[in-house]
């Protein structure tokens, strides 16, 4: 199938350590690779910058510069072991889609998301037919213009405004709705710029969807990059806090497993919410 991996902080930090771990199960989801992360506009708003490659990560000429020079308080990032889309950089995650629709304002314009399970049927069904098109054709990007536009209805009926609770009930609703017809078929995680959403449906095939939350006092970890040789330690500022959230743990430290249809809300590196069934 494929991976997740994203991480959410309350400093500005690289992931040269957690993306060479994840990095290296690009062996095994071969299909593509990607990573997306944000920047702060100088009018203020985040916006989104995507690399993504219908190649293995471990055969691309950006993974040493994702690792050292790449810095942001958010990342999402999917490895891809493809399920019947052919493989082209418009099938492979993450994926971008703008909530407000207005040509004449900066925002709400860069929601980003990655999805592992297959939806089989899902664009076939009348009910998740969307106004929002797809770009490529993934069950996993027709997934996400449902619960973008499942946004954009209540963010219009409200004057073009959602508080972070709205977006957060909005998202989880249309995450129950998909997995009512289409059962244990959607672990995704998105993001607004600001939050970090992830959402488990119970698919287990390839290890369910897990989070660590890291705070002082901070452990001393290290690990070996195969790919350069070099070893690479886990360095934190004693008062960093941050959160990630993966497939299957990449470390040996006290993961905790998502519940089925359970969605959590992270901010500035801390859990800020959790709704579960």
């Amino acid at each position: 199938m494929c991976e997740l991996f994203a991480l959410s902080c309350n400093k500005i930090v690289n992931i040269s350590f957690s993306f060479t771990k994840f990095e290296a199960r690009s062996h095994t989801n071969p299909h593509g690779w990607g990573v997306g992360f944000y920047r702060q506009h100088p009018e203020g708003y985040p916006y989104a910058t995507i690399i993504k490659e219908p190649i293995p990560a471990y055969e691309s000429i950006f993974k040493d510069f994702l690792k050292t020079k790449i810095r942001s308080n958010i990342f999402i990032s999917h490895v891809r072991r493809a399920s019947g889309s052919v493989h082209v950089p418009l099938n492979t995650h993450p994926f971008e889609l703008m909530l407000d629709p207005r040509p004449d304002t900066p925002r709400e314009k860069s929601w980003i998301f990655a999805h592992n399970g297959t939806i089989s049927g899902i664009k076939r069904n009348e009910k998740f037919k969307s106004p929002i098109k797809t770009h490529g054709n993934t069950d996993s990007e027709y997934a996400f213009c449902y619960i973008i536009n499942q946004l954009r209805i209540r963010y219009r009926n409200n004057n073009y405004n959602l508080t972070p609770q709205e977006k957060i009930e909005t998202i989880k609703e249309a995450a129950d709705t998909i997995d009512d017809h289409y059962p244990k078929s959607l672990n995704f995680i998105m993001s607004d710029g600001h939050r970090v959403y992830a959402y488990y449906s119970g698919h287990n095939a390839t290890g369910g969807l897990w989070y660590l939350e890291r705070k002082k006092p901070h452990k001393e970890l290290e690990i070996h990059d195969t790919e350069d040789g070099m070893t690479l330690k886990l360095q934190k500022s004693e008062d960093e806090k941050a959160t990630l959230v993966a497939t299957k743990p990449l470390t040996s430290e006290n993961w905790k497993k998502l519940k089925p249809r359970e969605l959590i809300v992270l901010q500035n590196g801390e859990q800020i919410q959790n709704l579960k069934k």
